[in-house]
């Protein structure tokens, strides 16, 4: 072999090691995710129209575009995303920020992904015969409150007024509005996309209600928004990247085409009534299109807003040691899907 022959042998090997070396690098640091990818998604609830986003993204592909396969679970009333997550069960889930104060004020490692609704969705209602000019005006009247630490916007509410849960009598509420109906407590806690519209179907529409909401008493803990544990986002950041970017559309198709929504929420539940979830969408997607979502984009997280939770729950003892607002939430992937252009932008409040 002549010495150009040679030479053309080593540049080859040298240049295959460094090709080699560089594809190593690359599916070490940028592997992208398979169709296989399983990524176990935790529901609040049943199937329904408060997650008709993630259905949607489901149904029409968008995850799968993205490589990435997509497993979404109900839950319940004894099934606490919370605690699937932090058990390494599931790996993204759809909860409410107490939840995840809460549980860092435990030493569970817990991070906001993307903040979906930009309010509270609770209101606490009273019938028009029952109206009240001050909270103090309820003092040892029956109250329907869910416990368990969903009453803590309420207590935050009361301590407004110099008030606490002994100035009135708690009624644990259950998932019927009939004790309202029938005057068993004076005042009720609802949530505006479910009970509040369940009341207004029995009769009592808005001029017939009093509606308090605890935005307006500075003790708003905002809704639905998406989690994983610390643990999960180190070790699977495209993955949650791209189940962000698909969640977001999916949410945005469905401001756009709520009537398609709710026919894509309906495959989920044939039992679920097109009327009911109409209306919960409608409502869902307030929440979802008010505070900043319209200039900033859907599931922007304001770090005044975990402020706000964070003292709800304390001042409510709900947790017994302080946390810092800006550990609750991890707003990278939230940022990367807006860099990449991928991030829904929806202007103004849906009518």
């Amino acid at each position: 072999m002549n010495k150009q022959g040679k030479v053309w042998i080593v540049v080859t090997i040298v240049g295959l090691l460094v090709l080699g070396s560089w594809l190593i690098y690359k599916n070490a640091h940028d592997k992208p995710v398979s169709s296989q990818s399983l990524i176990r998604f935790r529901l609040q609830w049943t199937p329904q129209a408060q997650f008709a986003g993630y259905l949607v993204a489901k149904e029409l592909g968008y995850y799968d575009q993205e490589g990435i396969n997509v497993e979404i679970r109900p839950a319940g009333p004894d099934l606490k995303p919370q605690n699937t997550i932090a058990a390494g069960s599931d790996d993204i889930a759809v909860g409410v920020s107490n939840q995840i104060i809460a549980a860092r004020s435990n030493g569970v490692p817990l991070k906001i992904i993307a903040q979906i609704y930009q309010d509270s969705a609770n209101r606490y209602i009273l019938k028009k015969n029952n109206s009240i000019s001050s909270l103090k005006d309820l003092r040892g009247k029956k109250v329907g409150l869910w416990l368990g630490g969903d009453e803590a916007e309420f207590v935050a509410m009361l301590k407004t007024a110099g008030m606490t849960l002994d100035d009135i009598v708690v009624v644990p509420e259950g998932f019927t509005i009939a004790p309202f109906l029938h005057d068993e407590y004076v005042l009720s806690q609802v949530t505006v996309y479910n009970e509040l519209n369940q009341i207004r179907d029995a009769g009592f529409a808005d001029d017939k209600l009093q509606i308090l909401s605890p935005r307006d008493y500075d003790a708003a803990i905002l809704g639905d928004m998406l989690f994983s544990s610390e643990k999960y986002l180190r070790e699977n950041p495209l993955a949650v990247q791209k189940f962000l970017a698909a969640s977001l559309r999916g949410w945005k198709f469905c401001v756009e085409n709520p009537e398609k929504a709710v026919d894509i929420v309906l495959t989920f539940d044939k039992s679920l009534k097109r009327a009911d979830q109409a209306m919960q969408l409608k409502e869902v997607l307030r929440l979802i299109l008010s505070g900043t979502a319209s200039t900033k984009g859907i599931g922007n997280m304001e770090p005044s807003q975990y402020e706000i939770a964070e003292r709800v729950l304390f001042d409510s003892k709900q947790i017994f040691r302080r946390v810092d607002s800006k550990s609750v939430f991890d707003d990278s992937f939230w940022n990367n899907v807006q860099a990449s252009d991928k991030l829904p932008r929806i202007k103004g409040p849906t009518s």
